[in-house]
């Protein structure tokens, strides 16, 4: 009986071991996203002026975004971490996994847009909110293919 339990358990840690790691890899992309969404919100404020324009902090932010948006990101993106795979954990609708280049193609005008914005956003509030759009439609656009609603 002892034998049995013993195999048992050294069964089950590579379960649970992968199952850390997946959850680990969904709560690393959750914290990048709100990465995002704190340095977008900022810049979100300043352009609705919410809260002064102020050129050092916009273009901290901004260099936030293109750090973000070209950090590999390989180890957040698992099989198995979709909404199906970890519902209530993971947000990331599975068509994430299976339409991989039109993910790809938001990835890459996400890098473009904050290469935009991070190039202007100390320059003056209306040209940091122009390019701020840009990062902005393409965040929305692949959040509405991508991200599954909340609970």
């Amino acid at each position: 009986m002892r034998k049995m339990i013993l195999a048992a358990i050294a069964l089950s840690i590579p379960t649970i071991v992968a199952a850390d790691a997946m959850t680990d890899a969904v709560k690393a992309r959750q914290d990048h996203m709100k990465g995002y969404g704190q340095s977008v919100g900022q810049l979100a404020k300043m352009a609705k002026g919410e809260m002064d324009y102020d050129a050092a902090a916009a273009q901290k932010a901004a260099d936030m975004i293109v750090e973000l948006s070209t950090k590999d990101q390989s180890g957040y993106w698992l099989p198995g971490t979709s909404s199906e795979d970890m519902p209530g954990v993971s947000y990331a609708k599975p068509a994430l996994w299976t339409d991989g280049a039109k993910a790809g193609e938001f990835g890459g005008a996400l890098v473009k847009a904050a290469a935009a914005l991070q190039a202007v956003a100390g320059s003056g509030k209306g040209e940091m909110a122009q390019a701020l759009g840009g990062v902005g439609q393409n965040c929305s656009g692949c959040h509405k293919v991508y991200q599954a609603k909340k609970d």
